[in-house]
């Protein structure tokens, strides 16, 4: 591209930013990694930078900003905005006036500047899916074609089948509208009964201006030809765009031609306008998703190259972290791995179960920080995914060093406790001193010659045994030890004690003095 041509193309965007709503531009701030705080000049100054910035440094991701820019505002290419034509368009030109701006998946218009409306850059800096056989090239539409609501990664609008239906306000009560359908009527039908990514869907908003979100009545339902149809009609409490219109086409008889469908949509307690309408979409598989994912990809260098800034912050410790290889979406060691381009983290989920699950319900937020990701900033990360290369089928989870290097993480053994030697088996022991009150009486009198009452003068320090018996004790275990002061534990004061009173010997009866002159002596020795 010469410079002539990118500052025309830079001052297109300009244009294009210029018109656009706060929430367009905080949608393009976050898919690409930038603040989203600020007043709206703020915002908009902040795209222009970094169009300036990628435009001959990174010319991959000044294409993925450029084409999310045009997704959102809704333009085919930098040429229609920059010189609307005074003629009536080509035919070849024709398509690009409906919807093309909101078609995820159109091409560009041949002779105009390459521009990719839903691809990737990838790493060599070419798109992925602009042209040749991963392109999906829109089909063309009819007059009733509008830009009423938006595409998504899983379906394109192609034709308006019908007008669009008012539905009005009902506070109270229920109210419902019929729409008959006949394929003699419609040549677009036939279409939906022979090719199976061809679709009937149901569309609902708010609004009859768009592009806008689908968003049906919280209280409804779908009949067609008396059957009901099971779809999350509510999605998300107060999120228009958590759900997805309604497949039709199965319960629809478009191969009898004079055949009259009859679709009856009923809705109760609405406070404002609702606006219905039918179309016929073409389908992407979550298979078809996935291989655009993957045109897409995160270098090792520059997962590397963060993870090192990251250590090199003086004011953070930089310590070694945990990378687990099981997809936090499916509990399963991950095969695609991807994550946004505005993620901080190096944490990834599988692809192919993110689309499922966006597929059920659409919320485009990532599973690990919960920020806005969109179906163009999902890219694989080829530092995960050579790692998931390198490491056996088993293995759940690595250790990343600051430096960037990874490694398997293995169980280091617990320490073991020392377990004490043999000789020290009876260390506790020797600092306890064993007192026995198992004295016996025999007539009045100790036994052996020793009080009851009194303290025992051998215990286990002085190589004494309870039994009276010596113990020999090593010498290495007395030597130079710093052991703590033996505690002595008497076992004379029993709690028995206080229960039975202690036994004491009978008094030996005064038999009287034997004259009037000699008496007993105060006190007897027991």
């Amino acid at each position: 591209m010469s410079s002539t041509s990118s500052n025309s193309d830079i001052r297109s965007l300009e244009r294009i930013i210029s018109t656009l709503l706060n929430k367009q531009l905080q949608t393009i701030c976050s898919t690409h990694g930038l603040k989203t705080s600020g007043v709206k000049a703020d915002l908009q100054n902040r795209i222009k930078n970094a169009l300036h910035e990628n435009l001959h440094s990174e010319p991959a991701n000044y294409n993925a900003i450029r084409n999310t820019i045009l997704n959102i505002r809704g333009g085919s290419s930098s040429q229609h905005a920059m010189a609307p034509s005074s003629s009536v368009p080509a035919p070849s030109q024709t398509h690009s006036t409906h919807n093309t701006y909101f078609n995820s998946y159109g091409s560009y218009t041949p002779g105009s500047m390459p521009q990719p409306s839903h691809g990737y850059a990838n790493v060599n800096g070419s798109v992925a899916g602009g042209s040749g056989s991963g392109a999906y090239l829109p089909a063309s539409r009819a007059p009733y074609s509008d830009n009423l609501f938006k595409n998504t990664p899983f379906y394109t609008i192609e034709t308006r089948i019908g007008k669009l239906h008012t539905c009005a306000v009902m506070n109270s009560h229920r109210n419902s509208i019929s729409v008959t359908l006949k394929a003699s009527d419609f040549a677009d039908l036939g279409r939906c009964a022979t090719n199976l990514p061809t679709k009937i869907m149901v569309f609902c908003g708010s609004e009859n201006v768009g592009p806008q979100d689908i968003q049906f009545p919280h209280q409804s339902e779908i009949k067609v030809n008396g059957d009901d149809i099971k779809h999350n009609l509510r999605g998300l409490k107060n999120k228009p765009g958590s759900t997805h219109p309604v497949d039709i086409t199965p319960f629809l008889r478009l191969k009898q031609s004079n055949y009259t469908n009859n679709v009856e949509f009923t809705y109760a307690l609405t406070t404002k306008k609702f606006y219905l309408a039918l179309y016929v979409c073409k389908t992407h598989s979550i298979d078809e998703l996935v291989a655009r994912v993957k045109g897409k990809k995160i270098s090792k260098a520059s997962v590397i190259r963060d993870i090192s800034k990251k250590a090199n912050d003086p004011d953070i410790v930089a310590t070694s972290q945990v990378l687990s290889l099981l997809c936090p979406l499916s509990y399963k060691r991950m095969e695609i791995p991807c994550r946004g381009s505005s993620c901080n983290h190096i944490q990834c989920f599988d692809a192919k179960y993110f689309m499922q699950l966006q597929e059920q319900g659409p919320t485009w937020s990532c599973p690990i920080c919960y920020k806005p990701t969109l179906f163009e900033s999902l890219a694989i990360d080829e530092y995960v995914q050579e790692v998931l290369q390198n490491t056996p089928e088993s293995l759940e989870q690595v250790t990343i060093e600051p430096d960037g290097q990874w490694r398997t993480k293995t169980e280091e053994p617990e320490p073991s406790r020392s377990r004490p030697a043999v000789g020290n088996g009876i260390e506790d022991d020797d600092d306890l001193s064993i007192l026995s009150d198992s004295h016996a009486f025999l007539n009045g009198g100790p036994v052996n010659g020793r009080n009851p009452l009194s303290t025992p003068t051998r215990s286990l320090l002085s190589g004494g045994t309870p039994n009276g018996g010596s113990r020999a004790t090593p010498s290495t275990q007395r030597s130079g030890s710093n052991k703590r002061p033996a505690e002595v534990i008497d076992l004379t004061l029993s709690s028995d004690e206080d229960d039975e009173p202690i036994a004491r010997p009978m008094k030996r009866q005064y038999p009287g003095p034997s004259n009037g002159l000699n008496f007993p002596p105060a006190f007897s020795n027991y």
